[in-house]
């Protein structure tokens, strides 16, 4: 949960399992939503920057077991 004071309210995970074929399973989760009528305004680019950081943690994630495996 964020703080009680930032303008956003919401939740971010970050989950890595590894099953029993040794597949790697990486999942970001983020929600939010406006904690006050100033952060409603820039909402929609927020939620711009939460897809965007989701693919470029993938892409990082993808980089990383692509390299470890060379």
């Amino acid at each position: 949960m964020l703080l009680s004071f930032w303008p956003q309210a919401g939740e971010e995970r970050f989950s890595i399992e590894i099953d029993e074929n040794n597949q790697v399973w990486y999942e970001v989760l983020s929600f939010s939503k406006p904690a006050s009528i100033l952060s409603l305004v820039g909402y929609p680019y927020v939620m711009l920057r939460q897809k965007y950081f989701a693919n470029e943690s993938a892409k990082a994630m993808l980089k990383h077991i692509n390299s470890s495996k060379s």
